[in-house]
């Protein structure tokens, strides 16, 4: 059964969107189609009547995924994404966190991650670090077909993802019960205001935390 996983990151240039579709699609193929990433870049478009329904939207998808990757690169995290990973944490969704940049970044010790030190340290969170210059020069080497190259560093990338989403899976839930989670979520809409209140009644906020799968219920 598809997982279906929300894939944070930046997207505001050609390398940013290519790439995220690129190693989307790639976790996909190697996942047997296990693990589908909802992609913001997917939806977003100039015909939305304005940025709060862009944000609410991508609130939305986001409710909606059993699990979570963030793309962390960047001399400076990108602020919708880090948005984004604390909601996922206030939800308790399964969260991955994604550096693929090889630059010292952030206030951690030598030893920490590359970032600062806030966006560290919860549970059901996997961080994989991998320096994309290192993966460059390891599957782009002389006389290799581009899309040999490209096909090869991703497959190298998405398949070091689909082992850690396998194990963050597998942790158990923060929530004690059920009523516990659709408390959370419930308080999590109303806080977030927007359009979501509208969105998500009680019913849809059931139908989210069933599909999730936290307590007992397969995932669809």
């Amino acid at each position: 059964m598809a997982i279906h996983y929300y894939f944070a990151g930046a997207l505001f240039c050609h390398k940013d969107v290519v790439g995220n579709h690129l190693l989307a699609e790639r976790i996909r193929q190697n996942s047997q189609g296990k693990y589908i990433a909802k992609l913001p870049q997917r939806e977003e478009n100039q015909l939305r009547p304005s940025p709060l329904e862009i944000r609410d939207n991508d609130y939305r998808m986001l409710l909606e995924s059993q699990m979570a990757l963030f793309n962390f690169d960047g001399s400076d995290l990108d602020s919708g994404t880090v948005a984004e990973f604390l909601a996922a944490r206030f939800l308790d969704i399964p969260c991955v966190l994604l550096r693929t940049d090889f630059r010292s970044a952030g206030d951690q010790n030598a030893d920490g991650e590359n970032w600062n030190l806030m966006c560290s340290g919860y549970p059901r969170t996997r961080v994989v670090s991998v320096g994309a210059m290192n993966l460059y020069q390891k599957h782009f080497r002389d006389g290799v077909p581009a899309w040999e190259g490209i096909q090869s560093f991703y497959d190298e990338l998405s398949g070091i993802l689909i082992a850690s989403f396998e194990d963050v899976m597998r942790e158990p839930s923060c929530f004690e019960s059920r009523e516990d989670a659709e408390r959370t979520y419930r308080h999590f809409i109303k806080v977030c205001g927007g359009t979501l209140p509208r969105q998500f009644d009680s019913r849809r906020i059931e139908s989210v935390i069933s599909a999730r799968g936290l307590f007992g219920t397969p995932h669809p």
